[in-house]
């Protein structure tokens, strides 16, 4: 995995990901025509999942959407962010502009069985537009929004849509695969509630004294096809929690005082938009509450769930890549920040770090760094040297501004005689503004940032979003962007010495749960401390039991960019995969009809699945190694 991804490289790729195609956004007229007489909704019957197809072009699902218009919905321009979500899951999608909606559903080959549509965000389509969605869910096919009922209410079985600022998702029908087991406090922004008519409601809002109340999920049975609403806005709700508010000034504390985060110092939390009560949980053993439960990734599995879910209900074979190689169920990460640069300390940490059997990534603080022999020891053995930017100690050269972060890149570079940078995390989270530190990452090389975490003991785990490593948007723009840094969040700082050493097993079964990334950032500063070193090797066996492994972020980077440089393309009974560089240790996950595993025939040569469970469903796990192409066929 040891490869660069240029500027130009990511957006080719961001654009072929999963299957992804681009076409010239055109915003489309809203119009207020009603749905077609003889499209009636029926009342939702729950029926087993008919016998699932074969592979063919209805595999990979169209994806819907609209260019942004600030005037018509200031949240419109996160809807894009329905590529990050897919990609991130493996989902193989195409994406459509409206315009081109008579021409995509009058496509032959989509015509001869049912396919699966997605709306991103509430679109403004014509009296045509829907009437010929209504016509294709009605005749087999099957149908999602997020944020809205884009004006198919009837479709949706819903009626009386009202706006909704914020709110939390309660659900209530548990046992359903949309909604079981979710455990967050699905915290959400934007988009609608709607009184179901005729369609089951899955989920309600809840709010404060004036906030709008209703169902935000309904499914509903539309003739011979299927429809699922995501009626609160998911897709900004995402992008607002990881990204969160312009950091401008400090967060106020907690109620209850469990953290402080109004101490003078700007930092990442303190963009946060999640809630000190509604949105934590107690830990143990001591009960103060933290952000153990992470609502980005909940959202993200609503609209996973949801397509597989529609998938099945329909008889379409929609397959997903899974997110790490050889199954892993999630991956662990150790940073080191290393304050005081203190080289007895250093040593410390990487004869700890080697007697655990992981390599970690050292985010070096300037100035003054290590002597040159101990970074040529950390590459030699395999670590990865990142830089820790400081604009916390408000010298000249350590305060905040673009020119001093790119003083410091150059001087890493040269004290530790490295040619390229992947990775940074700043000195106590520090931050300002919103986007601003991303872009200059990008403009000096640094792909990957890992500073978007706590700095408290009572904003512990989850604070700006989830476990999931992802790529921001850049919404502020007229043309709203992706900015190539991938963010890998973190968990918490050093066990024993923050917040008590059971923390770390609850915060990595949380990113388990979500086959993300569990962070944790020790300090060799602290290695010599009492227990520590015991909760640092304790936590690395523990996410081993659990079947996870410790990589470096620049690994992460790596592998992420590597998958998503898989693309997916159809051609009558056969499905392949396409690869942008070699890529080993690959699983395909394949939607099981019956539970007895099938056989599928890669490159030609019969292949029984693993069985696998995933998102509450069984799937069949195909490995796969992807040189240039490979070919799948039932």
């Amino acid at each position: 995995m040891k490869h660069r991804t240029h500027r130009r490289q990511f957006l080719a790729q961001a654009a072929a990901g999963t299957g992804l195609v681009l076409l010239p956004a055109t915003a489309t007229s809203a119009s207020a025509a009603d749905i077609a007489p003889g499209a009636a909704s029926v009342s939702l019957a729950r029926t087993a999942s008919p016998q699932l197809r074969r592979f063919g072009p209805n595999s990979i699902i169209t994806v819907v959407t609209q260019a942004p218009s600030r005037e018509a919905n200031p949240r419109s321009a996160a809807w894009m962010y329905v590529r990050e979500v897919l990609q991130r899951a493996g989902v193989p999608f195409v994406e459509r502009n409206v315009s081109a909606l008579p021409d995509v559903l009058a496509d032959e080959p989509l015509m001869r069985g049912p396919a699966i549509l997605l709306l991103a965000g509430d679109l403004r389509l014509t009296a045509d537009q829907r009437q010929l969605i209504a016509e294709r869910v009605k005749n087999g096919s099957g149908l999602i929004a997020i944020g809205g009922t884009s004006g198919l209410d009837d479709l949706f079985g819903v009626q009386n849509p009202r706006p909704s600022a914020e709110g939390w998702i309660k659900v209530t029908a548990a046992d359903h695969p949309v909604t079981t087991g979710l455990r967050s406090s699905l915290h959400v922004f934007g988009g609608y509630v709607v009184t179901p008519n005729g369609g089951s409601s899955l989920a309600e809002l809840e709010g404060g004294p004036q906030a709008a109340r209703g169902s935000v999920i309904v499914e509903n049975v539309f003739g011979q096809g299927r429809s699922l609403l995501l009626a609160a806005d998911l897709l900004f709700s995402i992008v607002h929690l990881q990204q969160g508010r312009p950091v401008l000034q400090d967060l106020p504390a907690a109620p209850d005082q469990s953290a402080l985060t109004n101490d003078g110092a700007l930092k990442a939390e303190d963009g946060m938009v999640l809630d000190w009560v509604r949105d934590r949980q107690p830990m143990q053993p001591d009960n103060v509450p933290a952000f153990l439960e992470p609502v980005s990734d909940d959202l993200r599995e609503i609209i996973v769930r949801s397509i597989v879910h529609m998938a099945r209900q329909q008889g379409v074979v929609v397959p997903l890549l899974w997110y790490w190689p050889r199954g892993l169920k999630a991956v662990a990460h150790l940073s080191h920040d290393t304050d005081g640069n203190d080289p007895n300390l250093a040593t410390a940490m990487l004869d700890a770090t080697n007697r655990c059997g992981v390599k970690s990534t050292w985010c070096t603080l300037y100035p003054g760094g290590y002597p040159r022999d101990f970074y040529r020891q950390l590459r030699e053995q395999g670590y990865e040297i990142a830089l820790h930017y400081d604009a916390k100690s408000g010298g000249p050269d350590t305060s905040w501004s673009k020119d001093n972060f790119v003083m410091q890149h150059r001087w890493l570079l040269q004290e530790a005689g490295l040619d390229h940078i992947t990775s940074n995390k700043n000195h106590y989270t520090r931050w300002e503004g919103r986007l601003d530190f991303l872009r200059w990452c990008e403009d000096v090389g640094i792909q990957s940032d890992q500073t978007r975490g706590p700095s408290k003991k009572g904003s512990i785990g989850f604070p700006l979003g989830g476990s999931q490593p992802y790529f921001p948007l850049d919404d502020e723009r007229d043309a709203p962007r992706f900015i190539p840094v991938l963010e890998v969040n973190m968990l918490t700082q050093d066990l024993v010495v923050v917040c008590p050493v059971e923390y770390g097993r609850q915060l990595m079964d949380s990113a388990v749960r979500h086959s993300g990334v569990a962070h944790f950032l020790f300090h060799p500063a602290h290695i010599q401390k009492p227990l520590v070193f015991d909760a640092l090797a304790g936590l690395v066996d523990y996410g081993r039991s659990q079947g996870l492994e410790w990589w470096t972020n620049e690994q992460i980077y790596q592998w992420e960019m590597l998958r998503r440089g898989l693309t997916f393309a159809s051609e009558g009974d056969v499905l392949t995969i396409c690869a942008a560089q070699p890529t080993r240790e690959v699983m395909v996950l394949l939607p099981r009809a019956e539970h007895a595993p099938e056989t599928v025939r890669v490159n030609g040569e019969a292949v029984t699945g693993i069985p696998w469970q995933a998102y509450g469903f069984e799937f069949d796990a195909i490995p796969l190694e992807v040189n240039q192409r490979v070919t799948l066929q039932s």
